[in-house]
């Protein structure tokens, strides 16, 4: 059975390789039960880290600071032109809007826009250290189309001898159920995971206890305004044991009175020999404030992102701001970006042509918050050229133009 799975394969590869046109309509489909195949014979593949936590997920539905940061930094991210040039005469210059690769990034499907893609993919890889654009064939032109996928349901499926055997999109959208892709039909983005090198590393896992001690305590101090900001952590004491009937009675009692926040403030009437003491801490004692503060440094530290991004103004002025912003553009987004043009460049462009004549990249000349960096290197470079350390020529060069 697994020689004739493997020659299956090998057969619709070469099949593929016969057919340059690419009108092949869903190419990338292994039928459901080479799919089941491979389940049986194979296993699974190998997981996302921490079982591909569904949870992860709900971080950013439920945690303001992480929220707010994968927010900030996609928008960032899809803020940026993305640029397909073409090399010619030596010089790289930008392709036409003709040009088949411009017209899929500018267009990745018929739902979805290239600045949604960015921004589905870099919370996918924050949330998930992983993320995968499905390479499909529309089925009515054979139109090639991009759609980003779940990383919690996709399966990198390794192979020992040729590195990567397969992705499985498990539980798709689909009557297909299970959808099999090849390893040139996905692009796929990671994080780099130390413990996995088929798994990326989350964002999440390092700030998980944090982000859910931040959001216990939020839980907490909700409830403590629900009970008309009486704290619940109290003993009461009387001169005499009462029986359990006694007990139940004064506590519905106490209930009925002061629980919700219309029962705030009421004023409360002890009987003779009854006391009453706090047990607890207080919210100065728990150091409230000062826990809700941390969590969103951490937060802050892990993304990349300046705390005053995340509404924290304590220390901000105007030109730590400034410096502030250059520094999560230089430290933070701009290494993303080279992640994101690089697996581009290695999954996508061979598609459409030689690698060394075609290329993707993001055009970081058009961030505000690097135009001062930028202007110093102008005048660094004309201070070269004056000095006679470089020509005019080497200096067009290294600005991508052509020579004089």
């Amino acid at each position: 059975m697994l020689n004739n799975i493997s020659e299956g394969l090998a057969r619709r590869l070469r099949q593929r390789s016969r057919r340059a046109d690419g009108t092949v309509q869903k190419r990338n489909r292994i039928s459901r039960i080479l799919v089941d195949s491979l389940d049986l014979m194979l296993g699974r593949g190998t997981m996302q880290a921490d079982e591909r936590s569904f949870e992860f997920g709900e971080y950013f539905s439920n945690g303001g600071p992480i929220h707010a940061s994968v927010k900030l930094r996609s928008s960032a991210i899809s803020a940026v032109p993305l640029l397909v040039e073409e090399r010619k005469a030596g010089v790289w210059e930008q392709a036409e809007p003709s040009h088949d690769l411009v017209r899929l990034l500018s267009r990745p499907n018929p739902h979805w826009t290239l600045a949604e893609l960015l921004r589905a993919t870099e919370t996918y890889l924050l949330l998930w250290g992983a993320a995968y654009w499905g390479i499909e064939r529309s089925p009515d032109n054979g139109a090639m189309e991009l759609w980003p996928l779940r990383p919690d349901r996709v399966r990198v499926m390794p192979d020992r001898q040729r590195y990567l055997k397969g992705f499985l999109n498990e539980n798709a959208q689909s009557t297909d159920g299970d959808i099999a892709y090849l390893p040139d039909e996905m692009v796929w983005f990671k994080h780099f995971n130390p413990k996995d090198e088929f798994t990326g590393a989350s964002s999440i896992t390092p700030i998980k206890d944090v982000a859910d001690m931040a959001r216990e305590a939020h839980s907490f101090n909700r409830n403590f305004f629900v009970n008309s900001a009486t704290p619940g952590d109290l003993a009461i004491t009387i001169d005499q044991t009462p029986d359990e009937d006694t007990a139940n009675d004064l506590l519905n009692r106490w209930e009925d009175r002061f629980k919700s926040v219309r029962n705030a403030h009421r004023p409360v009437l002890l009987g003779k020999g009854m006391d009453i003491k706090k047990t607890g801490l207080s919210h100065r004692d728990m150091e409230f404030i000062s826990t809700l503060k941390w969590s969103v440094e951490e937060v802050a530290r892990v993304f990349g992102v300046p705390k005053a991004f995340l509404a924290d103004l304590t220390e901000a002025t105007f030109a730590n701001i400034n410096a502030e912003e250059r520094f999560f553009w230089r430290n933070t987004i701009i290494p993303e970006l080279k992640l994101f043009a690089d697996e581009l460049n290695r999954s996508l462009v061979p598609l459409f042509g030689s690698p060394e004549t075609l290329r993707v990249a993001f055009d970081i000349s058009t961030i505000d918050a690097l135009r001062e960096s930028e202007t110093q290197r102008v005048e660094r470079v004309v201070s070269l050229v004056g000095a006679g350390i470089l020509t005019v020529d080497e200096a067009r060069a290294g600005e991508g133009l052509k020579p004089l």
